[in-house]
């Protein structure tokens, strides 16, 4: 169980950054549209953990516990190496490439292209979550609460493999889920109140406790 709350904690700490961020803007998310947000991301954790459970009962030639934990520590490595990239990017001048100008982008197919940049409408939400409000309302609505759903669910998406070939349980969905709320609605009613240095030093926890899980796992 200790183990799994972390988890939830790792997944769920993006939320409590989307809230603080609403908070300071006075932007509203009703209960209706907290739980598709938390549907989010009990569909998307709950169809990768399904993978990951068919994959560990064909996995033969390989442990798939240890598998999962690797998994799960790649992941949190990953996240932790992209919030070092960031908060050194923030710090550094934005340059412009000398070619950006006489270059063309490519031609896409229109269905690709917009998959592509739903994608990143998707991933900008959660680099700006304000974004999310599509009607500026001052308030989340079911239908804009799926994108924010969706940007939320990605991490546990990623991490749902890991965790179901690593032994974990279907109920680490619902844990995930709950915490997922819990933290979005903490962050709305601790904005202002949080230090921005412990904010800025917040970005690293979701990697290291997934590295700590995938730690514990292999242990």
């Amino acid at each position: 169980m200790g183990v799994a709350l972390l988890m939830a904690v790792a997944l769920s700490l993006d939320g409590f950054g989307v809230g603080l961020a609403y908070g300071l803007r006075r932007i509203r998310i009703p209960l209706g549209s907290l739980m598709v947000i938390a549907m989010c991301t009990v569909f998307a954790m709950g169809i990768s953990m399904l993978f990951g459970s068919l994959v560990k009962l064909w996995l033969t030639f390989f442990p798939a516990r240890l598998l999962g934990a690797v998994i799960l520590l790649v992941l949190g490595v990953f996240q932790l190496t992209r919030a070092i990239i960031n908060r050194n990017h923030e710090s550094l001048p934005e340059a412009v490439p000398a070619l950006a100008v006489i270059q063309e982008k490519p031609v896409l197919e229109p269905e690709f292209r917009f998959q592509l940049e739903f994608l990143g409408f998707v991933i900008q939400v959660l680099k700006t979550p304000q974004i999310a409000d599509v009607d500026g309302s001052g308030g989340i609505s079911p239908r804009e609460s799926l994108l924010l759903g969706s940007a939320l669910a990605m991490d546990a998406f990623a991490s749902g493999i890991g965790a179901a070939m690593a032994g974990m349980t279907a109920s680490v969905i619902g844990l995930v889920a709950l915490t997922q709320i819990m933290m979005l609605c903490l962050g709305q009613q601790m904005a202002g109140k949080v230090p921005e240095n412990w904010i800025n030093k917040a970005e690293f926890l979701p990697g290291t406790v997934l590295i700590l899980v995938g730690l514990g796992k292999l242990i």
